[in-house]
């Protein structure tokens, strides 16, 4: 009778020992998906009663917020929103006429209120900007990033410049500022960084394939800042606020680009006030309407095919810019 070699009985070990350890590590994830369902429940529960019973509204009275493109459009709207609620306001904008005017509206409800003339896509720029606001008004509390550009074209048909310069503003400077603005911000253990995003970083956007995909770039952006404030300690301290709203009639263009739109365009007064009442509650993600959010999520389920109808026959997409 030969008796086994040396070297099966080392590989038949080896084999034994990697299905242990196989097991071993099936069984550990399962104890982790346990332990996951188990936490889940009350921030489930809770959750749910937050749909029932709306979290209560922090107060911001005589806090500094600081936000970018705030002299028009939206940004105004989000300014006087917060100054009712008698939060003081730095305006950040590269038309200094419009800004000095929304400042001087500020002022009449009671609050304190500053502009600069700033080009947010510059990181020096951004860095004395921060230098200034501290050393003459002081800490900000809110940073409110709502600087934006929007281009309705085709890939192909968006220059170089354009496509740089709309990375630029809506990309690169939520980074500069947040990072700026963070420091101070983990110094204090206190802020709140908000984001002013787009549907369009949730459901890709074919008329506006640049700026959809800006979008996207800020929603991960902010999800990453999210957890790396968790990672570091900070979640309960340093809040986070990413706002994804439906089109927006804040524009000439805008309006007359829409043409068919397949819902009705927002106002800037409604959305400037739903994000206003979800940054005093510390809300992680506003979805403006809020049944967006889960109508995209719920298509995501599907195959491309079937998101695709969805397009055709409830969105119906290529009626947007249509005349007829």
């Amino acid at each position: 009778m030969d008796l086994p070699k040396e070297s099966d009985l080392s590989t038949q070990q080896s084999e034994s020992s990697s299905v242990v350890q196989i097991v071993t590590q099936i069984f550990i994830v399962i104890l982790d998906f346990l332990r996951v369902l188990f936490f889940s429940v009350p921030i489930l529960f809770k959750a749910f009663l937050n749909l029932l019973i709306p979290r209560k509204s922090k107060n911001v009275s005589g806090q500094l917020a600081l936000i970018t493109g705030g002299a028009n459009g939206l940004g105004r709207e989000i300014a006087l929103q917060l100054a009712k609620r008698g939060c003081n306001i730095v305006i950040v904008d590269v038309d200094l006429k419009s800004a000095e005017n929304t400042c001087a509206d500020l002022r009449e409800k009671g609050v304190k209120a500053y502009c600069y003339r700033v080009d947010v896509s510059s990181f020096e720029q951004v860095k004395s900007l921060a230098t200034i606001v501290y050393q003459d008004i002081g800490p900000v509390d809110i940073l409110v990033n709502n600087a934006g550009l929007i281009h309705f074209t085709f890939l192909q048909d968006s220059s170089e410049q354009d496509v740089n310069r709309l990375i630029d503003v809506n990309v690169k400077s939520y980074i500069w500022t947040t990072k700026v603005f963070l420091e101070k911000m983990m110094d204090r253990k206190w802020g709140h960084i908000v984001a002013i995003s787009s549907m369009s970083g949730m459901y890709a956007f074919p008329w506006a394939v640049v700026y959809s995909t800006s979008k996207y770039a800020v929603n991960g952006f902010m999800a990453a800042v999210t957890e790396q404030l968790r990672l570091q300690g900070f979640s309960d301290k340093i809040q986070t606020t990413c706002v994804c709203p439906y089109y927006i009639a804040t524009r000439k263009d805008i309006v007359e680009f829409l043409k068919k739109p397949r819902f009705k365009l927002l106002t800037t007064e409604h959305t400037a006030r739903v994000i206003a009442k979800g940054i005093l509650r510390n809300e992680v993600t506003i979805a403006i309407p809020p049944f967006f959010d889960l109508g995209v999520k719920i298509m995501q389920l599907f195959p491309v095919k079937v998101q695709q109808l969805v397009r055709d026959y409830i969105i119906r997409e290529y009626e947007l810019n249509s005349t007829q």
